[in-house]
């Protein structure tokens, strides 16, 4: 048993570790949401990881995504599996430098007992959406992140197989994305995937 898995026998009991241990989690976006959400999933135990992006780290962008300075002009799915490891080197970590269509996502969620949404276009959340609901899979989403100062308008809504986590209000296109909004629906999306993996037989 390696040093991490050590330590999470503090936090879950047997059956918790076992399913945390199996699940098979897909994460489509590196940005501000999916990056945060990728380091506490793997933190909190998560062993089989698919992430997903096309985009490289941005400088502009460090204002709310978990990358740092020497990274910037990498492929922020390389940059973010090469954080996630130096926290679990044990973990199972796929990085997948791709821009998501219809098809791909066809033959990816099939794969993955969890999907989570945390890109930026409204059609490809949609989208997201609506494919994990045909491969009846789990799904948590993300709308509304962006200003600052309201956190207290952070809401859940729950429904057959799906979470959606925000506040359904504020847009990117009008308000920029912060860290601590972005990080408090980030956290609260990695609590969701928790959450349903509990539910797990």
């Amino acid at each position: 048993m390696n040093l991490f898995d050590v330590m999470l026998k503090n936090y879950f009991d047997e059956k918790m570790l076992e399913k945390l241990s199996r699940v098979k989690i897909l994460l489509i976006g590196c940005g501000g949401l999916g990056s945060n959400v990728a380091v506490m999933l793997i933190r909190s135990g998560i062993k089989n990881l698919t992430i997903v992006d096309f985009d490289e780290v941005d400088i502009l962008n460090l204002n709310r995504q978990n990358y740092f300075l020497h990274q910037v002009g990498e492929k922020k799915v390389l940059a973010l599996k090469d954080t996630l490891f130096k926290i679990n080197p044990h973990a199972n970590i796929a990085a997948k430098n791709i821009k998501i269509d219809e098809s791909y996502l066809d033959e990816l969620i099939p794969q993955h007992d969890i999907v989570v949404e945390a890109v930026d276009n409204e059609f490809t959340k949609t989208l997201i959406f609506k494919k994990a609901q045909k491969h009846n899979k789990k799904v948590v989403l993300a709308s509304g992140v962006a200003g600052f100062g309201d956190c207290e308008n952070i809401k859940i809504k729950r429904g057959k197989n799906f979470s959606i986590v925000g506040d359904f209000v504020t847009s990117i296109n009008e308000k920029k994305p912060l860290a601590p909004k972005v990080m408090a629906v980030a956290a609260i999306q990695a609590d969701e995937v928790l959450r349903m993996i509990n539910e797990l037989e």
